[in-house]
């Protein structure tokens, strides 16, 4: 496991946020929320998981174990209203961007479950393919309900934001590393997995009150779930006034990845499809949060 302490840092040095995000693309921020905050957060990510969006993903169910993920715009659910609010999450991310405004764009929910068997790990990946937007003003605030350790956590190549952008993962059991778009648009994903040396990871084991942000270019995946382990955590995502609408290929619709979202990030990502090339994201009616 690689040691994450080069991209460590806490909220006594917010001035050099920008700086160390853009340049490394992704940070862990120690105790960046209090007790208190995190009593929101979790209020926030509990209310979508018992009421999750009809179109809520089991990925893998065929071996073994549960993941869930579930994809929305939630800015306009009380819990998340009050979250942004009452914690720091908005100016966390005002100060990374560096400049200019934070609009919401959606939120992503993640739940390992191990039970009785364990839960795969997530394949390497970048988001940003999956959107038809792109930009250095966006980030992902990913924030474990729980102490995170090596082996389930989260890992990022830092500095990745900045090189290649990939096809995006169909999410296929038997091959992370199938493509969802058409191979001569876009490069298919690199095996990260099988040729770890060659690649700067960050194994970011975390503390509950952490937060992890990166990039949403930067390759990453998550680590699998023992048997008689939870992973519970939720995932923001913001952009900033740099966000541009750019063209994407069609995605395979047989992909999970293109099944995940529910009504209203379906209605918001039609919004967003629907600007003019090379117009700021944020007019497409994102709610600004900063």
């Amino acid at each position: 496991m690689a040691d994450a302490t080069p991209i460590r840092t806490s909220l006594n040095d917010k001035n050099d946020f920008s700086t160390r995000f853009h340049r490394d693309g992704v940070m862990i921020v120690e105790g960046a929320f209090s007790d208190q905050d995190m009593a929101l957060i979790e209020a926030a990510y509990q209310g979508n998981l018992d009421n999750p969006s009809p179109l809520a993903q089991h990925l893998y169910s065929e071996e073994g174990g549960t993941f869930i993920q579930c994809v929305e715009d939630s800015s306009s659910k009380p819990a998340f209203k009050t979250m942004f609010e009452q914690t720091p999450i908005a100016d966390i991310c005002a100060s990374a961007f560096g400049s200019g405004g934070v609009w919401y764009f959606h939120d992503q929910l993640f739940f390992k479950d191990g039970g009785e068997k364990p839960v795969r790990r997530t394949p390497w990946h970048q988001d940003t393919p999956y959107h038809a937007m792109d930009g250095s003003k966006f980030v992902v605030f990913w924030i474990p309900m729980h102490d995170i350790s090596d082996d389930v956590a989260l890992e990022v190549v830092r500095g990745s934001h900045a090189q290649t952008l990939y096809n995006p993962s169909f999410f296929d059991p038997t091959d992370d590393t199938l493509p969802l778009y058409d191979e001569n648009v876009m490069p298919r994903l690199p095996d990260i997995e099988a040729d770890r040396d060659s690649w700067d990871i960050m194994t970011c084991s975390m503390r509950r009150g952490d937060l992890l942000m990166f990039h949403p270019s930067c390759l990453h995946g998550g680590g699998a779930q023992p048997v008689g382990s939870q992973r519970r955590s939720l995932s923001l995502r913001m952009v900033g006034d740099d966000m541009v609408r750019v063209e994407r290929p069609g995605a395979d619709l047989d992909s999970p990845t293109a099944n995940n979202i529910g009504d209203d990030e379906e209605e918001l990502t039609a919004r967003i499809n629907s600007l003019p090339l090379g117009t700021p994201v944020f007019e497409a009616g994102l709610t600004q949060l900063y």
